[in-house]
């Protein structure tokens, strides 16, 4: 009788879907528009930086310092200034974003063996643009050292000891080699892109039930608390679940990156967690009582725990005690974790296995709360 009166509840919710399907096409187009237009739109990869260049020594030693700039790819040179205002004003107006200053006697320190100044400059309004270009600046800085150490240890003559320690350090970067950004931010993506819809959807179904006065049907005929929230999870869930396998495909094909790890435990943690987002705007709607209110609940919620505390941007482990308590309000960093994990690291259930644990335990949490807040009316 229990599984009868379920299957009425998503067989009735189903027909509204199919009638409206404005709605139908946002739960399951719109997570894949997300994730197309975050993917190609956000970036952190910093490539023709505009530079500055105040060079006061004008040697053969200085015009190599700058060249090593420019042969870099990195930095494309945007001002040559002559006086160190033309430089301040440049930077000011936001037309270049690194300055270097090469003061007098840069050549005559290097051919005496001295260390060698030069004043780097950095445009700090965009704080992670500008740590990317200072890490790009001490690269081509040590490249530029190594390779007059190298030039000098040429001109030794037979026997004689080397200028300088010879160290040669090689690094290796593990899950994403070329460092490009579309490969940590598109797993991430998927996260984001699932929470976004689902909590909404559901939450305006419940409500626009309550405005239109057929949630009084549903309080009053023999349908059980947990039935009826049963019968609304599972179709929204359902849709959100076919959504995250047209994301899937997208982060396959589009981004071509391939999921290196297991896909049962990708998918068994992505069930997992739209099941809970979902039952989080089911709990919304129980709570509110039109559609309005949910839609701003339910995105004030998402933005505010679902994008600044998931670790989608910087590791949840960076965040202030307070932050971290707060990113455990939402599954989000555990899925997002989870994800990365299996996609570019390649890992399965032995490495994931608790975290789909606390998935499930935030389905149980959610749908707990969502029954006990639904209301039911003596006949």
């Amino acid at each position: 009788m229990a599984l009868r009166r379920i299957r009425a509840v998503v067989r009735k919710e189903w027909k509204v879907l199919r009638r409206d399907r404005f709605y139908l096409l946002i739960a399951i187009i719109m997570p894949m528009v997300t994730m197309i237009l975050m993917g190609y739109g956000i970036t952190y990869d910093v490539k023709n930086l505009r530079l500055g260049v105040l060079d006061l020594d004008r040697s053969t030693e200085s015009l190599q310092f700058v060249d090593a700039f420019s042969a870099s790819g990195y930095f494309r040179l945007a001002v040559q200034a002559l006086r160190p205002d033309d430089l301040d004003q440049a930077m000011v107006a936001g037309r270049i974003g690194v300055a270097v200053v090469i003061p007098p006697g840069f050549s005559r320190a290097l051919h005496r063996g001295r260390p060698a100044e030069a004043q780097i400059l950095l445009d700090g309004s965009l704080p992670t643009r500008a740590e990317i270009a200072r890490g790009y600046v001490g690269a081509i800085v040590a490249q530029f050292n190594r390779g007059r150490l190298d030039a000098l240890s040429l001109r030794l003559p037979a026997g004689a000891s080397e200028v300088g320690p010879s160290i040669d350090v090689i690094s290796r970067v593990w899950f994403n080699p070329t460092l490009e950004s579309k490969n940590f931010l598109v797993p991430g993506l998927l996260m984001l892109s699932l929470l976004f819809w689902a909590p909404a959807l559901v939450s305006l179904s419940v409500t626009r039930e309550k405005e239109s006065g057929a949630i009084l049907n549903v309080q009053t005929v023999p349908l059980a608390r947990w039935e009826y929230v049963a019968g609304k999870l599972i179709p929204y869930t359902g849709i959100t679940f076919a959504a995250y396998w047209l994301l899937v495909l997208a982060t396959v094909t589009l981004f071509r990156i391939p999921v290196k790890g297991s896909l049962v435990v990708l998918s068994l943690g992505a069930l997992l967690y739209v099941t809970a987002i979902t039952a989080v705007g089911l709990l919304i709607s129980m709570l509110v009582r039109t559609q309005v209110a949910a839609l701003l609940t339910s995105t004030v919620l998402v933005f505010a725990v679902g994008l600044f505390y998931s670790g989608w941007m910087e590791p949840v482990s960076t965040l202030e005690p307070s932050g971290r308590l707060l990113s455990r309000a939402l599954p989000t960093a555990y899925f997002g974790e989870l994800s990365r994990g299996v996609i570019l690291k390649g890992l399965g259930v032995q490495a994931y296995g608790r975290t789909l644990l606390l998935l499930a335990l935030y389905v149980s949490v959610y749908v707990s709360l969502a029954i006990l807040a639904f209301r039911k009316r003596r006949r």
